[in-house]
């Protein structure tokens, strides 16, 4: 396949690591537009866009900085205090977020919020990611001032579970332009986690296996897919330890683990 040919890439997210190895090839002038179109199918499918494609990958990569130490919180108002559009639901998390920072003594505050309005009953909601070793469940219920309806799960709830379940349900709802403005983003990530998360990892070699550590929990494997162009391969997984963090944490929460 060629000597140090192998184009790979690696994204690390605390305990998550996502990696792609491809030999990619290059247009001509001269394509026609079915060579063309292989071409792309590898191109599209390989390098960086095959670890942050979508929506929904980059905030798997967000939700992995948290590791073993995220809470995914539903915060939902009372009638007294329900929100009527995006803008003054957007007003009560900083209102909150405030009560936050004022608590923890003004340090900086890693979490991703996501305000919701479309399912269920219709009204707004907010959904949030905080570290629990910063603001455990009891302090969230006691800071929230909405309402007493405040739902906390671990981010990830079996040994076969990832940060992308998460992701995808953070993601189910789309903008419609009236419950959700059109021009509006959903989830928002704090400025001190996006800074957490490593450089993107580029390097070339003369292999295309991409080695999965012992013990690691494998999520995904893409095997070997080539064309008469190219080839590459992808594959993610939790780095070994994780997984003892995660039975540690659902043993205090009293859940069990798929076994």
């Amino acid at each position: 396949m060629g000597e140090g040919r192998w184009i790979c890439v690696r994204q690390r997210a605390g305990p998550l690591i996502k990696e792609c190895r491809a030999l990619r090839p290059s247009y001509s002038r001269t394509d026609t537009p079915d060579v063309r179109r292989e071409k792309a199918e590898i191109k599209r499918c390989s390098g960086d866009s095959s670890v942050c494609r979508t929506r929904r990958d980059r905030l798997e990569l967000r939700l992995a900085l948290f590791g073993q130490d995220g809470v995914f919180y539903t915060l939902t108002f009372d009638r007294e205090h329900e929100p009527h559009s995006l803008d003054e639901t957007r007003r009560r998390w900083k209102a909150f977020l405030y009560r936050l920072r004022k608590w923890s003594g003004r340090q900086e505050i890693d979490y991703i919020y996501l305000i919701e309005g479309r399912h269920g009953d219709h009204r707004y909601h907010i959904h949030a990611v905080l570290r629990d070793s910063q603001f455990p469940p009891a302090v969230v219920r006691y800071l929230w001032p909405y309402g007493t309806d405040v739902d906390d799960q671990p981010l990830l709830k079996g040994r076969k579970d990832s940060y992308a379940r998460l992701a995808e349900y953070m993601n189910k709802e789309r903008s419609d332009g009236v419950v959700l403005p059109l021009d509006k983003k959903l989830w928002v990530v704090s400025r001190s986690l996006r800074r957490q998360l490593p450089p993107l990892e580029k390097w070339h070699s003369d292999s295309g296996v991409i080695p999965i550590p012992p013990g690691a929990v494998l999520l995904q494997h893409q095997p070997l897919y080539q064309n008469r162009f190219g080839c590459y391969t992808y594959a993610k997984w939790f780095q070994p330890p994780l997984e003892e963090r995660a039975r540690t944490r659902a043993n205090n929460l009293g859940i069990e683990l798929n076994k």
